[in-house]
């Protein structure tokens, strides 16, 4: 897949401010699982942003994969990712409605400079 097109995804949501410390434990020590998962759905560049001051979490990531296009199959639920996010969600507040679950909301793309 080294001529797949890159997505470029932000998603922003809240997080509680009486979880940050706990939220920062979690991804100060990733379980390998998770990060394995998000290398296999074809996520690289993975980064995750605090901005206490308004309680928000920002995120990046590059996907590259058959995932990127619209109505591909999501594959079978995994056991550790869905146990590593049921540590993560309460800290977690949606800005707008949860989707398929997804607490994030994805921002629009305005600029990219290589």
């Amino acid at each position: 897949m080294a001529n797949a097109e890159v997505k470029r995804v932000g998603a922003v949501v809240g997080i509680r401010p009486e979880l940050i410390d706990t939220y920062r434990r979690l991804h100060a020590n990733p379980w390998p699982e998770v990060l394995m998962e998000n290398s296999r759905a074809g996520r690289s560049n993975y980064s995750i942003f605090l901005f206490p001051e308004h309680n928000l979490l920002f995120s990046y990531y590059e996907l590259r994969n058959e995932r990127s296009v619209p109505g591909a199959a999501r594959p079978e639920p995994n056991p550790v990712l869905q146990e590593w996010l049921s540590l993560c969600r309460p800290c977690q507040v949606p800005l707008g409605e949860v989707k398929d679950g997804r607490r994030w909301a994805d921002m629009d793309l305005i600029f990219h400079q290589d």
